[in-house]
Parts: structure tokens; C-alpha cells; sequence
């Protein structure tokens, strides 16, 4: 409420007059909410995507692993056989 006023005031102090002033500083915290929605609701979506991407990844490491160790065994096996 205090940075509202002070808005205002220097609203006021450039020559606006109070309708006018009152009518910039709602634009502008409309502005900063909508802005603000809009950064979040992106950060949430590329948080999923590294999440899913992650997970995806993950899996496919695994996947991978367990194949080389399949493999490296198989390798053993048959040089000892």
C-alpha cells in the first residue's frame, strides 16, 4: 500500500492528475500480476519437462547398464568356458 501511495505521488508530481495516476498504477499491478502468472505457469511447465525428460533418461541409463552387464557376462562366460 506504502509503494501504491508513493506511485501516486510521483504520478501526481509529473503532471498526471489523480484519475489518470490511480488508472497508471492499477495498469501497471495488473500488468506485474498477469506478467507474474505467466513466468510461473512457464516454470512449472519446464519443470515437468526436465522432470519427464529426467525420468526418461533414467531409465534408459539403466536400461543401458544392465545391458553392458549382460553383455560383460556373457563376454566372461565364454572366454572361460
Amino acid at each position: 500500500m506504502n509503494t501504491e501511495i508513493k506511485t501516486l505521488g510521483r504520478f501526481e508530481e509529473a503532471g498526471f492528475n489523480v484519475g489518470q495516476s490511480k488508472a497508471m498504477v492499477v495498469g501497471i499491478d495488473d500488468l506485474l500480476v498477469k506478467s507474474t502468472a505467466n513466468f510461473n505457469q512457464r516454470m512449472d511447465a519446464l519443470e515437468k519437462l526436465l522432470t519427464s525428460s529426467l525420468r526418461f533418461h533414467s531409465i534408459a541409463l539403466v536400461g543401458l547398464i544392465g545391458t553392458l552387464l549382460i553383455g560383460f557376462t556373457g563376454l566372461i562366460y565364454a572366454l572361460l568356458r
